[in-house]
C-alpha cells in the first residue's frame, strides 16, 4: 500500500483584524494569518530585528573600545617611571590621560584589605587614599 504524502500545510479557519504595520516607515494596513504577526511581511520584520540588533551591538562595541582604553591607560600608568618609584597615581593623572571611570567590568572586594577594586579586563583600580584621590594598580590574576 502506497502512502500519500500528507504533509499539507493547515490553515486557521480565525480570521484578525487589520493591524498597522509595526515597521517604523511602514504606513501599511495588512489583515495577520496569525494572531501574534505584527509586521506585514517577513523582510519588514527581518529589517527591525536587525535595526534593534545594530543598537544593542553599537553599545557593546562603544563599551568595548572604551575598557580597552582604560586598560591600556592603566598599563601606560603602571610601567612609567613615577609609578614604579612612587606605587601610586592620582586620580588627576588618570582623567588627564581619558580614563573614564564608569567603564569597567566588575567589581570585587580585595578580601585582604577591604577595598574595592574596579576590575577592566585583567587590571584593577584601587582607591587606597579617597582624600587626595591616590589609586594604585594591580594586575588581577585569572581565576
Amino acid at each position: 500500500m502506497i502512502k500519500k504524502n500528507s504533509n499539507k500545510q493547515r490553515f486557521s479557519n480565525r480570521t484578525y483584524p487589520q493591524k498597522l504595520c509595526k515597521k517604523p516607515d511602514c504606513n501599511l494596513e495588512f489583515v495577520p494569518t496569525d494572531g501574534r504577526q505584527v509586521y506585514c511581511n517577513a523582510q519588514h520584520r527581518i529589517d527591525s530585528n536587525n535595526d534593534k540588533r545594530k543598537v544593542v551591538d553599537e553599545i557593546e562595541s562603544d563599551f568595548k573600545k572604551k575598557a580597552k582604553k582604560n586598560k591600556q591607560i592603566m598599563i601606560k600608568i603602571k610601567e612609567s617611571i613615577n609609578y614604579i618609584k612612587s606605587g601610586v597615581t592620582n586620580k588627576s593623572l588618570l582623567l588627564y590621560e581619558g580614563f573614564e571611570f564608569p567603564i569597567y567590568h566588575r567589581k570585587q572586594i580585595d578580601s585582604d584589605t577591604n577595598r574595592e577594586i574596579q576590575i577592566c579586563y585583567d587590571y584593577g583600580l584601587i582607591l587606597i587614599d579617597a582624600k587626595n584621590d591616590n589609586y594604585i594598580i594591580e594586575k588581577i590574576p585569572n581565576k
